[in-house]
């Protein structure tokens, strides 16, 4: 059990500490993965920035997730869409899940280019159960011509972690549990993490 997102990130900075030295960056993302990955950052000494993708919904269910977008158009779907490919609804719920990443990036950061070349990687969440929006955010890095991705969480289900390390060069976590209902079941204290915590981290960190 993890006392909160903070202790998270400081015991996840200590399986990381091998990469300590190396031309690092550490991608949050938002929100809770910014509190984890402040700790990563600080430990490492290396920058902090945040990532962002938006799922992408079927008509009518805006809980439901078919798949995943990134603001350069970058989509991972997690189900057959064929279903959903007439008519016009699909091009336009991507156009519109495209332009709200790429608010929230200008809100968060100001812009949404990136310089990752020949940088290694730290994407960070505090928690992975599906997987969904970490495999879209790979997809998206692959293009980015880093020198290596490392995915680091404080806990992931383990059929996804299995997953996920396909498309990696290394899945870092504390818990890897078979049995996994929800994230926040694996902390203490998982409050909600505002906007405004997440903006005063990533100043911190030049952004």
């Amino acid at each position: 059990m993890l006392a909160d997102r903070i202790d998270a990130g400081i015991k996840l900075a200590e399986k990381l500490i091998h990469l300590k030295g190396q031309d690092c960056v550490v991608l949050g993302i938002p929100r809770g993965g910014i509190v984890v990955g402040d700790q990563v950052a600080k430990s490492l000494g290396c920058k902090l920035d945040v990532v962002i993708s938006k799922k992408i919904n079927p008509p009518g269910n805006r809980e439901y997730a078919i798949g995943s977008i990134m603001p350069d158009g970058t989509v991972h779907w997690n189900y057959d869409v064929s279903a959903y490919l007439e008519g016009d609804y699909l091009e336009q719920e991507i156009e519109e899940k495209k332009a709200a990443v790429k608010d929230q990036l200008k809100k968060f950061r100001g812009k949404s280019d990136y310089n990752l070349k020949e940088k290694t990687v730290i994407l960070v969440d505090d928690g992975i159960a599906t997987g969904a929006t970490v495999s879209v955010i790979l997809k998206w890095l692959a293009k980015q011509m880093s020198h290596k991705v490392y995915v680091a969480t404080p806990v992931v289900a383990a059929d996804v972690y299995e997953e996920i390390k396909k498309n990696c060069d290394g899945v870092v976590a504390l818990l890897i549990p078979t049995f996994f209902n929800a994230v926040s079941q694996f902390y203490e204290k998982f409050n909600e993490v505002e906007d405004k915590e997440v903006l005063n981290i990533l100043s911190r960190h030049g952004n």
